[in-house]
């Protein structure tokens, strides 16, 4: 019902779980301690309109809402296309390999890992950047990276293995990017278009108002909001 979040754990540097069974929380409470015991946080995620979700249950089970994910499918072809896209270069990371380091990125706000004990910007910056390695390994077709006059200015990592469309896996601005956000999302759209890509998909945090406007505006379709649900034991609690 729970199992080890490998991914997390590494990041984390310890135990980290991942509820897989929502019938987790129908167990006695002296059970679900027992599961829980050998993880220092736990995470739970499931769609928000989902009935068979009992809320006082979560709680009840030690569990806090954490964010809400909003999902969502985007044509990627047909997109605007200003004068200033003619700036920006783009290289993919099976043409011109590259790797992406903390240093070079701009911290996240809107991250519910931030509500973790001991979550620091260095730490959950980290994160991404182990990430973004991570999918450029395995993806380097669909891992682009933005240059304005020579220099890189964000990246677009994306993932295609799933077979239904386009994973938007990870937008990202340098540190001290010369370019907006926007022109970053439009130029990869651009660019996994024309690699033959048509639809693409991810989600973004529900306290992230200006990314949600931005895909409103690129007529993205909006799915159903799923819930991320934390558990902090203890020792955690103590940092």
């Amino acid at each position: 019902m729970i199992k080890t979040h490998e991914f997390n754990t590494d990041w984390w540097g310890s135990p980290v779980g991942i509820v897989t069974d929502r019938a987790f929380f129908d167990l006695p409470a002296d059970e679900r301690a027992t599961l829980l015991a050998p993880y220092e946080w736990v995470e739970f995620k499931a769609p928000l309109e989902d009935s068979g979700i009992d809320f006082l249950s979560l709680q009840r089970a030690g569990f806090f809402l954490a964010d809400t994910q909003i999902p969502y499918r985007l044509k990627l072809t047909g997109m605007d296309s200003p004068p200033s896209l003619s700036n920006l270069d783009v290289e993919f990371a099976d043409e011109m390999p590259f790797s992406v380091s903390a240093e070079e990125l701009m911290p996240f706000d809107h991250e519910r890992y931030y509500r973790l004990p001991g979550a620091t910007r260095e730490k959950v910056t980290e994160r991404y950047a182990t990430w973004s390695r991570q999918q450029i390994e395995r993806h380097p077709s669909t891992c682009l990276r933005v240059l304005y006059k020579g220099k890189v200015q964000g990246w677009y990592l994306g993932d295609d293995s799933a077979g239904n469309g386009l994973n938007l896996t990870l937008a990202m601005l340098c540190r001290e990017p010369e370019i907006s956000g926007l022109l970053l999302f439009l130029r990869g759209y651009h660019a996994f278009a024309g690699r033959g890509h048509r639809m693409g998909w991810a989600s973004f945090s529900v306290a992230n108002t200006p990314v949600h406007n931005m895909y409103v505006a690129f007529g993205a379709r909006i799915l159903p909001a799923v819930g991320c649900w934390l558990w902090v034991g203890a020792g955690g609690r103590n940092l």
